[in-house]
């Protein structure tokens, strides 16, 4: 009958997203086919919409292409700006290297230890991160980059000047000993 052929083409081309299995066309008798083409129409329509095509559901159950070239690189870019604040988090540690340098004096190794923090952890560390931030979290690190320049130049002025024999220390770039 129309309506049988008709139900088993659509359950043999899944290409059409109709999801019909033989158990569900059991039911399909000769004798309750439709006698006109609109009723055999009407029939098809209700069971094909009992079960909904593939389309039409809210999650396809499948990803494209580009859907899944987004999550990746989504992915890769989490991935590399945890490992740059991961390396901020270690390098923030060692901040106490310059307090150990301005209390014994050496004002050489201080000025040194700020441009290098200056030329490496803030410039390819925090401003990268930085820049790579989104939104409110952005404009912070932003402003955050730009105390941590002001300090390192701070730091850099305070120990060449200490370094002149002008500082606080009077070490005069001397370490003591």
């Amino acid at each position: 009958s129309f309506v049988s052929a008709t139900l088993f083409a659509l359950a043999a081309c899944p290409a059409a997203g109709v999801r019909v299995t033989r158990p569900a066309l059991a039911h399909v008798r000769a004798s309750s086919v439709p006698q006109s083409r609109r009723e055999a129409l009407a029939a098809a329509a209700a069971l094909v919409g009992a079960s909904a095509p593939a389309f039409a559901e809210k999650s396809k159950g499948y990803m494209t292409m580009d859907e899944y070239n987004k999550l990746k690189a989504r992915e890769a870019k989490d991935q590399r700006l945890y490992g740059q604040f991961e390396a901020l988090r270690t390098r923030a540690s060692q901040t106490s290297e310059f307090n150990k340098l301005a209390e014994s004096g050496d004002f050489s190794k201080l000025s040194e230890l700020s441009r290098g923090w200056e030329a490496t952890i803030r410039k390819e560390l925090l401003e990268a991160a930085a820049k790579e931030l989104e939104g409110e979290a952005k404009q912070k690190g932003q402003d955050i980059n730009k105390l941590v320049l002001a300090d390192l130049k701070g730091i850099d002025k305070l120990a060449k000047a200490g370094a002149g024999g002008g500082g606080a220390g009077g070490g005069g770039g001397q370490p003591p000993g």
